[in-house]
Formats: C-alpha cells, sequence, structure tokens
C-alpha cells in the first residue's frame, strides 16, 4: 500500500507523524510511555477524540481491522526508525 507521509516531527522526548493510505488519514505519536494513534475518521471529526494508546507499534496494528491503518502505522515507524539513524 502506498502511505504519504504528510508531516513529521522528531524531538527529544518523542516524534509525531501525521500520514495518508488512500482516503484513510491518520496522527502517529511516540513518546517515551506510549504509541499514540489517532484515525481521522467521522468519530474523531464530531468527538474529536484523542485516539488510542498503545505500549508498542505491533499492539497498534494489531488493533486495527483496516489494512490501510496497520501500513501507516508500519510506514511511520520505519520512517521513525530512519530519521533516528541518520547523523546529526
Amino acid at each position: 500500500m502506498d502511505v504519504a507521509i504528510t508531516s513529521f516531527s522528531l524531538t527529544e522526548t518523542g516524534f509525531y507523524a501525521a500520514a495518508t493510505c488512500g482516503r484513510t488519514s491518520a496522527y502517529v505519536s511516540q513518546n517515551a510511555w506510549e504509541v499514540r494513534v489517532i484515525c481521522q475518521n467521522a468519530s474523531h471529526q464530531v468527538w474529536r477524540g484523542s485516539g488510542r494508546a498503545f505500549k508498542t507499534f505491533e499492539e497498534a496494528a494489531a488493533a486495527y481491522k483496516k489494512p490501510e491503518m496497520k501500513a501507516i502505522i508500519q510506514a511511520v515507524k520505519d520512517h521513525q526508525n530512519s530519521e533516528r539513524a541518520k547523523p546529526s
């Protein structure tokens, strides 16, 4: 699946990314204690919830049924690992 990471921010405390796969959009962030995923769907737009929190990327991917969400989570994880591997 083709995932486009539309924004990415890496800080000392974690990172924040926005990504799109097909018609599915999500925000994914990670800090020292959690991975947070916010799917930009109708429910989020109405209730403005804070998404779902997980301990690992693997738990996050397993919690979603849609292959687009699984692809977004994996792409953000891979992008985050490549950004951290870059020399300063």
